[in-house]
């Protein structure tokens, strides 16, 4: 109730994506907030299933290759033909930048991700390449370089609910550039003396025993 709250000054209709690694909570993020707003919430990787904008199947991976051209296609018709779309998606580049109104990146610890790909029964190579994507910032150079810093805003999801991260975007969307916030994991995790922990669990064939230890009971 409050969100809503919040939020009732604005009128505008926009076209938000969320964006983030593989983890973030992308999907919850995206549905609580176009609730709020009363937006489309579209759901980008179940589309692209549904639509066959797929080139195959990686099963290394466990997941489907995009097709960016036919994606993108499908995409530049979708939007414009909505302007009130809440999408997430971890791949940036199937959507025009004129079409997209503000770019939101959900962050978390690297360690947190590797956790959340573990407990999804995920391939370890898969749990450890989304973790060190996170640890570099892949989506937000991604999203920087497709979008313009004008667009793009960090929200750091660690340890948070999914109200609380709503209710940081509405603050985005309301104020704006006076909300900028930069995430630097590289920083943080030579701090916790964890820098080389991804590295080394690279050579492991399976998790360590104490991996869940290390964030404690934070999902």
């Amino acid at each position: 109730m409050f969100l809503h709250f919040l939020y009732s000054s604005r009128e505008e209709d926009l076209r938000i994506l969320i964006t983030g690694t593989p983890s973030t909570g992308k999907t919850c993020v995206a549905k609580r907030l176009a609730e709020i707003l009363n937006h489309r919430h579209v759901e980008v990787a179940k589309v692209i299933v549904e639509e066959g904008l797929y080139k195959g199947l990686d099963e290394v991976r466990g997941s489907f290759i995009v097709d960016i051209k036919r994606a993108r296609k499908f995409f530049v018709t979708y939007l414009a033909e909505h302007c009130d779309v809440v999408l997430d998606s971890h791949v940036v580049e199937i959507f025009p930048k004129k079409l997209v109104d503000k770019a939101i990146v959900l962050r978390a610890h690297p360690l947190l991700i590797l956790k959340r790909g573990a407990e999804r029964g995920w391939p370890l190579k898969k749990c450890l390449e989304n973790a060190q994507a996170e640890l570099l910032g892949v989506c937000l150079s991604d999203a920087l370089r497709f979008y313009g810093r004008k667009k793009v805003w960090q929200v750091n999801c660690t340890c948070r609910s999914t109200e609380e991260v709503v209710s940081e975007i509405l603050s985005i969307l309301q104020e704006g550039k006076k909300r900028r916030k930069n995430v630097d994991w590289l920083t943080e995790l030579e701090r916790e003396g964890k820098l080389d922990l991804l590295l080394r669990m690279e050579k492991a064939h399976d998790l360590p025993k104490d991996l869940f230890k290390l964030l404690g009971d934070c999902r």
